[in-house]
């Protein structure tokens, strides 16, 4: 009975040992791969805002305003979407001799688009031509690349290079010899827009960074 038992347990060892997957010895690895390049797109969020006691006047200021800056966005063959439209009262919250709670002393009117163009070099001047149509809000000046596949390409290659040459290291600082991939990962990546949340005169549009993390794990031969 005793040899029997160590016969199977030497069995299981061996079946084990030669099994391939996540049991099989290895060498973990992260790669980063790292791209820059200058941005090919810019979006911008611009509007205007209007108050006024009664509801109609700030809806009819804000509408006037805003059929004067699509005139001359659009002019400049700019894509423009409609993101925002809010109208909102004005509570005085400050307690008066007979009011029971807040008084509604006026309406705020808010219309908000999105401006995207490629022409990056030329975003100041389109600004300067919506605010002098009659535009009072503009933010969220972003830069990205359209489309961003490329260069996300780039740096996923760079991202597997890298974790291929620290895999590399570690076998030779090990004494071993490096194996087949066996698994790799992509933890996170993409190209992260570079943002300006508010105008300034001149706007630099600078360089985008593109940025792959890959887990790679490799056999030892």
């Amino acid at each position: 009975m005793l040899v029997l038992l160590v016969v199977a347990a030497l069995l299981a060892g061996c079946a084990t040992t030669g099994a391939p997957g996540a049991s099989e010895p290895g060498i973990a690895v992260q790669g980063i791969g790292r791209f820059s390049l200058p941005p090919d797109t810019v979006t911008v969020d611009i509007g205007a805002e209007a108050r006024a006691a009664q509801l109609a006047d700030a809806t009819a200021e804000v509408d006037r305003r805003m059929r004067e800056v699509l005139a001359r966005v659009k002019v400049a063959g700019v894509d423009v979407r409609t993101i925002g439209y809010n109208v909102e009262p004005i509570v005085d919250s400050r307690p008066q001799a007979g009011d029971a709670g807040s008084r509604i002393i006026g309406y705020r009117a808010t219309n908000i688009i999105q401006a995207r163009t490629h022409d990056v070099a030329g975003i100041g001047r389109l600004v300067d031509a919506a605010v002098a149509a009659g535009a009072n809000v503009v933010r969220s000046l972003r830069f990205s690349l359209d489309p961003p596949d490329r260069a996300e390409a780039d740096a996923r290659r760079l991202a597997l290079q890298d974790a291929a040459s620290k895999a590399q290291q570690l076998a030779a600082a090990a004494g071993v010899k490096l194996g087949r991939l066996l698994a790799v990962t992509e933890s996170s990546g993409g190209v992260r827009p570079m943002g300006v949340t508010m105008m300034a005169a001149p706007v630099e549009a600078g360089q985008l960074d593109i940025t792959v993390i890959v887990q790679a794990r490799y056999a030892i031969d």
